[in-house]
This record gives C-alpha cells, sequence and structure tokens, in this order.
C-alpha cells in the first residue's frame, strides 16, 4: 500500500473518532491528527482534506473546551497543508463565528483561531489570505452593533494581518483599514484604543506617503483641536509615539510641529499625570527613533524631564537648599524619617508614573547623545543625584539606572572602556607587583578635564545621597547602588577614598547578614555586588591611603569566604588577593629595584593568618567548585608572593598544598601559572620554596607531552622563570630531561609555543653552560631543519636568533660547526630545473635565507675576530664568483649585510664595491639582496660607507632605486641608535641626504622611486624632527603633486613612530592635512588619508581637535563620482574601470578606524548613513561596511537598533545575487565572502533586534534562518560563538 493509501486509511479512522459521543475520543483523535499533520511526510488527497479541515471547524463548535482549544491549536499545521480553497472555508467559518453575538466562548474560540491562521499560514499565501479576511474584519469594525470584547479581538487580529503580510495588502486595502481605524481612536473604552494604536503602527510601516501624510495630519488636526476630552488627546498623543517607533523617517521630517504642541499638553495638563506620562513616553520614543531631527528640541526636553523627575504634588519639602553641612549634621535623622515617608497608600497617586517616565526620558537622552555629555553632568546629573532619595522604590531603581548609563557614556567618551586590571596570569605577572601607583599616574592624567572631571567634582555629593539609600531595606536598591559606585570606579579609576566611610554601615549589614536571609537569590546577588565592588575599590586606590579602613572592611571580606554559596566565595577571595596587596603593597622602581613595605601592624598580621587559614581550608574541600578551587589557589599564591616572609612557620604547608594541586589534573593549569608569579616575588624566597622548585620543574617538565595547549604555554612561561632564578640550583639531569621534552615543540607547527620553547633553551644555555652538549644531540638536528620553514618570523625569529646567542657564547669551539650546519643546506641548493641564473624562480627559499643570514650574524657576532674573519672571507668570495648560482649570491649578500650592521666592515677593502657591482645582476632577487647588504654595511661604519651612497645617488641615475633602497635600510636601521657616539652618526650627513631626498622627490621618477624616496624621508625626518618637520609641513603646499604625494607618505612614517617626543610639531601639520583632502590630484588625496588613518589608529589626539572638519571631507571621498568610471576595451570585451575605488576604500578604513578611537567625536546616526551608503558600493567596501556596522553594534547599540530595517534591503540584495553562469572561480569566491560576511552580520545584529522596533529586520532574519542559507548561517553562528569563548579565554581569570 502506498504512503497516501495509509495516510487515507488512517485519517478515515481518526474522522470517525472525532464525530464520536465520547469527548476523549474526540480528543485523541484530533491529538493523533495534529502529530500527524507536522510530520514532513503527510500528505492528504484532495477529498480526505476537505472532510478534516469540516470535522476540525466543527469541533471547534463542540461541547467541551478542552476540545475547543485543541482543535485551535490543530489548525496552525492545518493550514500549512491544506490547498487554497480549503483555506478559505476555514477563514470564512472562523468569519461567521467570530462575528456572531449568541455564543460568547465561541467567538472568542473562533478569534483565537483566525489569529492561529495568521500566525502559521505561509507567507507566500498572505495576499489571498488578506483579500479574503480583511474585508471580513472591516465589516465587524463597522457594525455598531459590535460587543466591546468582539471589537477588541478583531483588532487584535487585524494587527496580526498587519504585521504579518502588511506589505502584501492592496494599497486600496490600506486605504480602507486606514479609514476604518482612525474613527476609533476616538472610542469611548481605552482598551480599544490601544489597540486601534498598535494597528495603526504596523499598517503605516508598508503605507505610501499619500496615505501616511492623511493619517498625521487627521493626528495633527486632532491635537490642535485641543479637545476637552483627556482621554483622546492621551491616544492622539500615544499614537504620535508608535508613529516614531514605526516610521521614525516620515515621522521625522514633522517633529517640528508636533513636539511644541506635546511639549505644551506636558505642561499644561494639570493633574492629568497619566497624560503628562504619555507624553513623556511619546518624547524618549522620538529621541530615540528620531535622533537627528529631535536635535532642535532635545534642550526643551531635558528642562521638561528636569522639572517632572522631581514631580510629587502629594509630598512636600524643602530641602533642595540645605546646606552640604546641615545635611551631613541631620544623616541620621533624614534617615529616620525616610523611613516614614517610604510609602505608597494612596492609590490615585500616579505621579510615580511621570517621574518614571521623565528618568527614561533622561536616559534616553544619555544613551544618544554623546556630544551632550559635558552639558549633561551640569545640568541632569546633580538633579538625578538629589533624587536618589526618591520614595517610590521602582522609580528610584530608574534613577540610578539612569546615572549608570551616564557613567557608562563617560568611560566611552574616554575611548576607553576596558576597567584598568592587573591580570592575575604569567603573561602579565610584572603587572601583578607593580601594584597601584601605576594605575593612579594614567588616571590622573584622564580626569584633568572634561566629563571626568565635572564627575570628580560631584562624587562626595553622590556618596552621601547614596550612602543614605544604602541602609533602607530595600535589597534591589542596595544592590544597584553598589553596581553604581562600581561604575564611579571604572571610569575615574579611584575617587572615592574620603567617601568610603559612609559605606561601611551598608557593606557591614549586608555581608554579615543572618543566615535566614542568605537563602534569598537577591541577597547573594548583592553580597556578589558588594564584594566586586570591594575588589576594584582595593584595586584603583594607592595602598597607602586606605590602609586605615582594612581593620573595617577586611573581616567581611574574610567571613565571606566561608560563604554556603560558592559564587560569594569565589568573590570574596579575589578581593582577599587585593586585600594583601593593601596591607603590604610592593613597588617597581623605573630601576628595576623592588621596594617593599612592612607588616607592623599586628591585627594586619592577625588578618594575613585568618586569610592563610581560611584559603587552606577551602584548598583541604574535597568537594569544592571549580572556580573557587582556583580562585584558592590564586588567593595562595598572593599569601605567598606578597606576604610569604610573615608566612615563613606556615611555608611548608603552603608549598606542600600548591605542589599537592600541581599534580592535580583539574587545578593544575592555575597552579603552574601561580607558581611563575611567586618566583617572580621578592619577597618569596627561603629552603621551602627552593625544594618546591625543584621538586616542580620536573613536575612541569612532565606537562609539556599534554594537549592542553593553555596549560603547555603556561609551563613553558613558568619553567622559564624557574630556570632563570634556580637554574643554578638544578641538577643536570633535570635540564637533560627538561630538553627532552622541549625537543617535539621545536617545529612551526604551534607558533606560539616554538619562541618559548627557544627561551627556555636559552635561558638553560645561560644559567648551565655546561648543557651544551645535550642541546647540540637534543636540539640542534631540529633547528636546523626549522631554520627552512617559510613561517619562521617576529617572535619566534628573535627567539631564535638569542638562543643561537646565547649558543655561541655557552660552547665556542663550535662556532664553525654551527655555521656550516647552518648554510650548507643552502650552498647545495641547485637552481630550480636548470633554469639559468638570474631567470625566474632562480632563488629559492628566500625566507629560510634571511632566517640563516641572521643566526649566521649573531653568532659572528659572538664570536673571535679570527672565526668572525674566515666566515665574512667566505660569504665575499661567493659574491665574487660569476659561476656561483643566484640562491647562494642571495644568501651570501644576506649573511654580509646582516654581519655588517652588527660589526664594522672597513677592515674588508672593497666589500662595498663588490656588492654594488651586484646591481647589475640578472636577478632581481639578487640586486636586492645587494641594496639591503650595501645599506647595512654602512651601518656598522657610516663615515665611511655613506657618503659614496649619496655621491652615486646623484652620479648613477640608473642605480638610483637600488642606491635609494640601501639609504632607507641606512636610516631605518640607525633610527634610535646611538646619536652620542659621532663618529658612526647619520646626523652628519643628514643635512646633506635631506637635500637629496627633497630634490628627488621633485623630479618626474616612476612610483616605486618616489614611494622609497618618501620613507627615506619620513624616517629621517624623526632623527632631528624640530628640523626636519616644519620643512615638511612647508612642502605640503607645493605646486608639484609628486612632492605633495610624497610629503604625504612621509608624514605617516613620523606619524607610525611611537615616541611622543615631536607630537607638538605633527599637530599643525595634520591640520594642513586637511587642506590635502580637498587636493585636485586624486592620488595626493589617497595617500593623505592613509596617513590620516596611521594617525587616528596611533595617536588619536593629534586629530581629535579637528575632527569636526575633517569627518565631512572624510564621507565626501565614500561617495562614488561618475566622473571617475571609465570604460576600457579589451578586445571584445568592455570593462568599467572606477579610479575612485582606492580612494574610497581609504576613506572607509579611516571611518573604521575612528570607531575605536573617536566614537565621542562622531555623529552615529550620519556615520550610520554613510555605512549604508557603502553596502550599496563594490566588494571591497561592503566588507569594509559589514567589518563597521558589527564594531558599531558592540559601541552603539541604541543607534543601530534604530536602523535595522534599512539595512534589510542591501542585504537581501547580497544574499539574493545570481553569479553568472561563466563566471571565473575569483568572482564566485568573492561572492560567498560577501555571504559569509552578511550572516556574520546579521548574527551581530540580532541581539539588538526588536520585533516592534524593526519588524521587516525580525521577517528577513526568519527567512535566512529558514531558506536556503539555512545551514551557511548555522555554520557561521558557530563560528561567532567560538570566536565568543576564544575572547574569553584571554580574559582575566577573574
Amino acid at each position: 500500500m502506498t504512503q497516501q493509501g495509509t495516510n487515507a486509511y488512517m485519517v478515515a479512522s481518526l474522522l470517525e473518532k472525532m464525530s464520536n459521543e465520547d469527548r476523549d475520543f474526540r480528543y485523541m483523535a484530533l491529538n493523533d491528527l495534529m502529530n500527524e499533520l507536522q510530520k514532513a511526510s503527510f500528505n492528504m488527497e484532495h477529498v480526505v482534506e476537505t472532510k478534516v479541515v469540516r470535522a476540525v471547524l466543527q469541533l471547534m463548535d463542540d461541547k467541551n473546551s478542552e476540545v475547543q482549544n485543541l482543535a485551535v491549536k490543530c489548525l496552525g499545521p492545518l493550514v500549512k497543508q491544506v490547498k487554497e480553497e480549503n483555506l478559505f472555508q476555514i477563514i470564512d467559518r472562523l468569519s461567521e463565528f467570530a462575528s456572531q453575538q449568541k455564543n460568547d466562548e465561541l467567538r472568542g474560540i473562533a478569534s483565537v483561531g483566525l489569529k492561529t491562521v495568521v500566525i502559521e499560514v505561509d507567507h507566500d499565501r498572505g495576499h489571498q489570505v488578506c483579500a479574503r479576511i480583511v474585508p471580513r474584519l472591516l465589516t465587524t469594525i463597522q457594525n455598531t452593533g459590535a460587543t466591546y470584547e468582539m471589537q477588541m479581538d478583531t483588532l487584535d487580529i487585524l494587527a496580526e494581518v498587519l504585521a504579518r503580510f502588511g506589505g502584501q495588502i492592496s494599497t486600496e486595502q490600506q486605504q480602507q483599514i486606514q479609514s476604518n481605524l482612525l474613527p476609533l481612536l476616538s472610542y469611548n473604552r481605552a482598551a480599544v484604543r490601544k489597540r486601534v494604536t498598535i494597528a495603526i503602527g504596523y499598517l503605516v510601516v508598508h503605507v505610501n506617503d499619500e496615505l501616511f501624510n492623511q493619517l498625521f495630519t487627521y493626528l495633527l488636526e486632532g491635537l490642535r483641536a485641543n479637545a476637552s476630552s483627556s482621554e483622546k488627546l492621551r491616544t492622539l498623543v500615544h499614537c504620535a509615539g508608535v508613529l516614531s517607533r514605526y516610521s521614525a523617517a516620515r515621522l521625522g521630517a514633522h517633529l517640528s510641529e508636533l513636539v511644541p504642541i506635546i511639549n505644551e499638553y506636558a505642561i499644561k495638563a494639570d493633574e492629568d499625570d497619566e497624560l503628562r506620562e504619555i507624553c513623556l513616553q511619546t518624547f524618549e520614543s522620538f529621541i530615540l527613533r528620531c535622533p537627528t531631527e529631535i536635535s532642535p528640541f532635545v534642550q526643551e526636553i531635558i528642562n521638561l524631564a528636569l522639572e517632572y523627575i522631581k514631580y510629587d504634588p502629594n509630598f512636600v519639602e524643602d530641602d533642595e537648599e540645605e546646606d552640604d553641612d546641615m545635611e551631613l549634621e541631620d544623616d541620621e535623622e533624614q534617615d529616620e524619617y525616610d523611613d516614614i515617608i517610604d510609602y505608597s497608600d494612596d492609590d490615585d497617586d500616579m505621579s510615580w508614573k511621570v517621574r518614571r517616565s521623565a528618568s527614561k526620558v533622561l536616559s534616553a537622552i544619555i544613551e544618544t547623545r554623546l556630544d551632550l555629555l559635558q552639558q549633561l553632568y551640569e545640568s541632569v546629573a546633580p538633579v538625578l543625584i538629589n533624587r536618589f532619595k526618591e520614595r517610590e522604590e521602582s522609580v528610584r531603581i530608574d534613577i540610578l539606572q539612569t546615572f549608570i548609563n551616564l557613567l557608562r557614556q563617560t568611560s566611552v567618551y574616554g575611548g576607553n572602556t576596558e576597567e584598568h586590571v592587573r591580570r592575575f596570569s604569567v603573561s602579565s605577572v610584572g603587572d601583578e607587583l607593580d601594584l597601584l601607583p601605576d594605575i593612579n599616574t594614567s588616571s590622573s592624567m584622564e580626569t584633568i578635564n572634561g566629563p571626568r572631571q565635572l564627575l570628580q567634582a560631584q562624587v562626595p555629593k553622590l556618596c552621601r545621597a547614596l550612602s543614605k539609600q544604602l541602609n533602607t531595606k530595600s535589597i534591589q536598591t542596595r544592590q544597584i547602588g553598589f553596581h553604581l559606585l562600581r561604575e564611579v570606579l571604572n571610569v575615574l579609576h579611584g575617587g572615592l577614598e574620603d567617601q568610603m566611610e559612609l559605606f561601611f554601615p551598608a557593606i557591614e549589614s549586608s555581608l554579615l547578614s543572618a543566615t535566614a536571609e542568605q537563602q534569598h537569590v537577591s541577597s547573594s546577588n548583592l553580597k556578589i555586588e558588594i564584594l566586586y565592588f570591594l575588589r576594584l575599590f582595593f584595586r584603583n586606590h594607592p595602598a597607602n591611603d586606605i590602609q586605615n579602613f582594612i581593620h573595617r572592611l577586611a573581616p567581611p571580606v574574610i567571613k565571606s569566604v566561608s560563604d554556603r554559596f560558592y559564587k560569594i566565595t569565589s568573590e570574596a577571595f579575589l578581593v582577599c588577593i587585593e586585600l594583601l596587596k593593601v596591607i603590604r603593597p610592593i613597588y617597581r622602581e623605573k630601576s628595576g629595584e623592588y621596594q617593599i613595605s612592612s607588616v607592623n601592624n599586628t591585627e594586619n598580621i592577625k588578618y594575613i593568618d585568618e586569610i592563610f587559614e581560611v584559603t587552606l581550608k577551602v584548598l583541604n574541600t574535597s568537594d569544592a567548585d571549580q572556580e573557587v578551587k582556583d580562585r584558592s589557589i590564586m588567593c595562595l599564591g598572593t599569601l605567598l608572593a606578597q606576604v610569604g616572609d610573615i608566612l615563613q612557620s606556615k611555608q611548608r604547608q603552603a608549598w606542600d598544598v600548591l605542589l599537592e594541586r600541581l599534580r592535580n589534573e583539574v587545578t593544575r593549569l592555575i597552579s603552574v601559572k601561580t607558581l611563575a608569579i611567586v618566583c617572580q616575588s621578592p619577597v618569596a624566597a627561603g629552603e621551602e620554596l627552593q625544594r618546591c622548585v625543584l621538586v616542580a620543574v620536573d613536575e612541569i617538565s612532565m606537562l609539556l607531552r599534554k594537549n592542553n595547549r593553555p596549560l603547555r604555554i603556561a609551563s613553558l612561561e613558568c619553567l622559564i622563570i624557574l630556570v632563570q632564578r634556580f637554574g643554578q640550583n638544578m641538577p643536570s639531569k633535570s635540564f637533560t630531561s627538561l630538553l627532552n621534552e622541549l625537543k617535539p615543540l621545536i617545529s612551526d607547527s604551534d607558533l606560539l609555543l616554538l619562541p618559548l620553547a627557544l627561551n627556555t633553551i636559552q635561558s638553560i644555555l645561560v644559567i648551565s653552560p655546561q648543557s651544551v652538549n645535550d642541546v647540540k644531540v637534543s636540539i640542534l638536528p631540529s633547528l636546523f631543519k626549522l631554520i627552512k620553514s617559510p613561517l619562521l618570523q617576529g617572535s619566534a625569529l628573535d627567539s631564535l636568533l638569542n638562543m643561537f646567542a646565547a649558543f655561541g657564547k655557552a660552547n665556542p669551539a663550535d662556532y664553525q660547526a654551527l655555521v656550516n650546519g647552518l648554510v650548507q643546506p643552502l650552498l647545495n641548493v641547485k637552481t630550480a630545473t636548470s633554469v639559468a641564473a638570474g631567470g625566474v624562480a632562480a632563488v629559492s627559499n628566500k625566507q629560510a635565507a634571511s632566517t640563516v643570514a641572521q643566526c649566521v650574524a649573531v653568532l659572528a657576532a659572538n664570536t673571535n675576530d679570527t672565526n668572525r674573519i674566515q666566515t665574512i672571507k667566505e660569504f665575499q668570495s661567493y659574491i665574487q664568483k660569476a659561476d656561483i648560482n643566484d640562491s647562494v649570491k642571495y644568501l651570501s649578500l644576506l649573511s654580509i649585510g646582516e654581519i655588517g650592521r652588527r660589526i664594522d666592515l672597513s677592515q674588508f677593502p672593497e666589500i662595498n664595491e663588490q656588492v654594488i657591482n651586484l646591481f647589475s645582476a640578472q636577478s632581481e632577487e639578487v640586486k636586492f639582496a645587494a641594496a639591503f647588504a650595501l645599506g647595512n654595511i654602512c651601518v656598522g661604519n657610516i663615515n665611511k660607507y655613506l657618503p659614496p651612497i649619496v655621491s652615486q645617488i646623484k652620479e648613477e641615475p640608473k642605480r638610483r632605486y637600488l642606491l635609494l633602497h640601501a639609504l632607507k635600510e641606512v636610516i631605518t636601521r640607525n633610527e634610535g641608535g646611538d646619536d652620542n657616539n659621532s663618529n658612526n652618526s647619520l646626523s652628519n650627513a643628514a643635512d646633506e641626504i635631506w637635500k637629496l631626498l627633497l630634490e628627488s622627490s621633485e623630479s618626474d621618477q616612476e612610483e616605486g622611486t618616489r614611494t622609497v624616496v618618501a620613507e627615506c624621508l619620513g624616517k629621517l625626518a624623526l632623527t632631528d624632527p624640530s628640523k626636519f618637520l616644519p620643512q615638511l609641513e612647508d612642502r605640503l603646499g607645493s605646486s608639484s603633486a609628486h612632492v605633495r604625494a610624497a610629503v604625504a607618505t612621509a608624514i605617516k612614517y613620523a606619524v607610525v613612530n611611537p615616541s611622543s617626543a615631536y607630537d607638538e610639531l605633527l599637530k599643525p601639520i595634520m591640520v594642513k592635512f586637511l587642506d590635502l583632502l580637498e587636493d585636485p590630484d586624486l592620488n595626493v588625496r589617497r595617500l593623505a588619508l592613509l596617513t590620516l588613518n596611521s594617525a587616528v589608529h596611533r595617536k588619536p589626539y593629534l586629530i581629535r581637535n579637528i575632527l569636526h572638519q575633517l569627518i565631512p571631507l572624510l564621507y565626501a571621498e565614500t561617495v562614488v563620482k561618475e566622473e571617475l568610471i571609465h570604460t576600457v576595451e579589451m578586445g571584445p570585451f568592455k570593462h568599467k574601470v572606477d579610479d575612485g575605488l582606492e580612494i574610497r576604500k581609504a576613506a572607509y578604513e579611516c571611518m573604521y578606524t575612528l570607531l575605536s578611537t573617536c566614537l565621542d567625536k562622531i555623529d552615529v546616526y550620519g556615520f550610520l548613513d554613510h555605512i549604508r551608503a557603502g553596502l550599496d558600493d563594490q566588494h571591497d567596501i561592503k566588507m569594509l561596511a559589514y567589518l563597521m556596522l558589527i564594531r558599531i553594534s558592540k559601541v552603539a547599540p541604541t543607534a543601530v537598533a534604530q536602523r535595522l530595517n534599512n539595512l534589510v534591503e542591501p542585504f537581501k540584495a547580497t544574499l539574493d545575487f545570481k553569479m553568472r553562469s561563466n563566471a571565473v572561480k575569483q568572482e564566485v569566491e568573492k561572492n560567498q565572502e560577501l555571504i559569509r560576511a552578511v550572516l556574520r552580520c546579521i548574527i551581530a545584529l540580532c541581539p539588538l533586534s526588536d520585533a516592534n522596533i524593526s519588524p521587516r529586520f525580525e521577517q528577513f532574519v526568519m527567512e535566512v534562518k529558514t531558506g536556503p542559507f539555512t545551514e551557511e548561517y548555522r555554520l557561521a553562528y558557530i563560528e561567532a560563538e567560538g570566536r565568543e569563548n576564544r575572547a574569553s579565554d584571554y580574559m582575566d581569570l577573574s
């Protein structure tokens, strides 16, 4: 029997049961039918389908309510299966049920059924559904005899129809719907009016401008009529707010007419608090949805909100002008009085809703208007602080949250949204011991101007106002209060030391609360919040300033370690870590010496002992939570690192516990990191430490075999520290076994482990030169293989060079064997496939040659003269022989250059001439290697070798390009060199070189030569900035485009240098750069943008004050200019070339960088408009636009959330783009890259989406998730999750 036959038989059986007299049979039959309908393989014949529809509709009118409810649920999967005529039958029958007035229960069930049909039916049937259902709904709405409930249900169904299928409704039907809804805004029941405004909201998303204008005119006339009915006014004002949510762009154009009217109603509302509340809510919506258009009215709205956040007609107080001193004197009295007035007895009192709405208006302004931050601190912050005493708790919470939003925006304003943390990890172990002074030095610089300074001035008043609220009984108020204090610390990085005593009672009472109260989740959250605050307090204040507070704060913190809730224990351990650093601060001076404070206070010693005892107690508990175990080990490490000498008698016990934890698989990672930190402490010393280290070295060596990568990294970092400090006492067998474990790590398979492994070997060679034989046996063969790797660069290469230097010093006798081992494999390489010298691919493995050259140079620099001379002469002989292949010449030139940079080669006559002769070689690689060698030889003896280079640049135009490359090497390698050594300083010849370079920049040369000249100019300028930078500035106005381009590039090299010594000279140059952005030459504008991008990235303070001029010029370069697009004929094909693409790309790159460094100076909404334009540009621009959207969604989520609907069209265009059938592989890959970028962008934006604000985006996301890109979306989501998790791996362990 076929599947369809089986379905028919089964459905026939179910239909029979559905008409059974027994309600249980009917219920179960419906349930079985619903389960079958949800199966993908289920389908019905037309006859069977009709019977099923009829049976389900019949059961809608069943006597049993449970059967009726199940029939409604069954409609969902049923409407997805049935054909159009049966769908119409369902709609018609349900509409009949919903419009009859005899049976209210059936009418209600039918209304729910209609909603279910609208929600569940396929989206592509929307047009047919609307054509069938909308006329019936409108008939019910027009029916004057319809009951109140019927109208409510009908409006609910209509809202669902508009939400799902608004775009598929014809303009004629939209007109009918609007003309039927508008009169209902005057309906006498509030619930109906509310539903009408919701339906209007869904409707305006899809109506044309003509219908929208009709709607707005009706609304405006209603508001202007100053209707006596306050209820109608409320509805009209609320409707204006709804329009801003659903059609912000169109309503924004009319705000100038609306805002004054609504503002007037808010002021003149007399005792109508509900109208006033709705007016404020509408203003909040305007601010969030129409941020640009509302700008002229923001100050007016701020004043209104400030007035009504204090609006409390039922409670009169006259203490606003009280002197601060009087407040302090009357603290106790006020507290008692506050308890008395904390009431909400009057049921008719609606004023709290007005105050709450005013608070939300201020919060919206704070979130959207970064440009007003300073003004907000002057006018809004004092009022908010004064309102911390709000008597209604929900409003008080809102006010505190508004102030927290203000603090968070201040963090963004300062360009620093991260905590200044000192991580408890090996990689930043120095920070653990640097302690507090460094942090406060930087923070004091940050708070000298702007909003931070204004906040600092308000801290005393803020703390007094908040301390009263922290002593109330409300746990929620206390929790958000401490959260607010934490945000203050994050912004100011301190500043509470003078006010801290105000919070002692609240801290003690909360942390020492009774056990019964502890059962409440809210109480636990409060404790965690307080502990988090205390951790930041200890971390962000100088230890000497808060020593006096220890006796009040230490007991409750130490008691919290024993709390039964693991999260409280975990947080308490982190506070103990910071507390120990306050009890015994250790400072590191610039000289590297440590300044260790003494601990004379017996009470502090008692606290140290208590922390030690409670830490050991937790460490000896087998069932502790993993987080608690980790943090208890961290705390034990801090005890040993900060106060180990005080715990002298208990050290053996502590080290035994740490060794035990090191052997435990669960805790060994944190134990290794902790041991590394302790071993760097100047306090940690003694026999017990040494005993522990000698055991630990072998244990940790074995951990290098594990697959756990973070564990291997931590182990290597720890081993480096242990070998450097305790290597003299380690037995040789420990080194031997350690070297055997390091051997597998000497490969390019993991470039993070490799430099650590090489550094460990270097440490062993320095501490124990006798281990050199073990290194030769275990490590050298792997090293010689590794050197051939093209991946060996950066930190791995630096570590390799340091290791070879250590090896050379440890065993000078093996010098020649080492050099031969390095060089011989490359000397034996034959030119590939018998290609003649100078032919294509003549030089093999250039990266390996570079690595070998640097290794040989390091060895040569650390050996005796005889060995060094022999090596140099050998390479010299190779470059003179004509029959030597180019690979050997390339290696020889690089080696001579690397040695020449480190050693003066003037004792080898004519070596520079021999190198210059190779400028005429056939191989381009050999030519550039010769230029490299010449430049580096010159670095070793500038006075001898530089004049010939300079003279040949003037006299030999054919060799000028290579000679300039050599000069670039001289200038680059000499940067930061020893200027005091006048015998080898560039300064003597700087003027002559400068003049030569300026002349070269003016001549009409090929672009490659001009680029090298520009780089030389920029780097040479830094040797004497006060002399050369003003000369560059003068040439920005040159009549030659080549000169302006060269100067623009030269300045870039000056900007990227990290030194700030000459920043004052760069500031006026940056101002003049604005003129280059309007330069007639396209290339000059592009180079100027690249330089400005470097400035924004490296030194944003140089351009912050000119951003208001820069940003419009930047935006102008993002526009596609048709005059720069031309058609190129390539045989039978025509190809469009856009000469403006590169400059647009540079402009968008600069915009992307601005998001990281100058967010507070940007109008986010204007910025978003240009990102949106970039989504319609070419591939490279689109990719940048997607990256910017992801970035801006993190830093300005409120603004992005308002514009999500605008992004649907370009996203959809990218995903729906159809490739040509004959598209080449590169085009296909680019398109796939764009699709992945769109999906990543959608995933990043999804958390900001709200169905009420961005219904089109919500619908689009749903289509993407269920459409042809389902699998790609899933993979992109997994990738994003993985990236989040990887990021968390590098976060503070806290």
